[in-house]
Parts: structure tokens; sequence; C-alpha cells
């Protein structure tokens, strides 16, 4: 699984990519068939306390469709757990789904 950081108007530093990678592979434990985690973080300088100010956008690469998840928060570091969870849940949701249909399709024949 490769885990892609990408920014603009912010320099990722070492600490926030070792972050942002320790909460992508969080989700490698749902499925095995994870290819790729893009993340894009940005940041509006102007806004100190908006809690739009800083944006992450995840793109997470698997078989067949593909998530994006975009989470907005106050703290860059509060965006990226908050969009992990979201990946997780959607991750969770899409695998249960595919489950479903298998065993709806065994149980037809």
């Amino acid at each position: 699984m490769q885990v892609i950081v990408e920014s603009k108007n912010l320099e990722v530093t070492k600490a926030i990519r070792e972050f942002a990678e320790k909460q992508a592979r969080k989700l490698s434990k749902l499925s095995g068939r994870i290819t790729r985690i893009r993340l894009f973080l940005e940041t509006i300088p102007k806004k100190r306390n908006d809690p739009h100010a800083n944006t992450v956008t995840y793109e997470v690469e698997v078989p067949g469709k593909n998530v994006v998840i975009t989470s907005k928060a106050v703290d860059m570091y509060e965006a990226i757990v908050a969009a992990t969870n979201t990946a997780a849940r959607r991750m969770r949701k899409q695998f249960e789904k595919k489950i479903t249909k298998r065993r709806s399709k065994i149980e037809e024949e």
C-alpha cells in the first residue's frame, strides 16, 4: 500500500507526514486490497479559528469504486483524524455491502 501526502499553502513537516501516514495505515487493517491512499492537506492562512480553515481530502484507491472523503476542522490533526474515521466507516460499509451481495447471489442459486 502506498501513502502519498500532498499539500497546498502548507509545508508538510515530518511530524504531520508521519501522523498522516500512521492514520492512513489504520485503513489497511480493514481491507488488504487498498492499493493507494492519497491525502491532500490544505490550509487557508488568513483564517485562524475558522472551522473550515484546514481541509483534508482522502482518496482511497481500491479495486472497483474509489472512496473520496473531505474533512474540515480548526486543527490539521483533528481534520486528519476525522477524515480517517470517516474513511474507515465508508470502507467498512463498502466491504459489508460487497459481502451481502455475494451471499444473496449464492442464496438465489
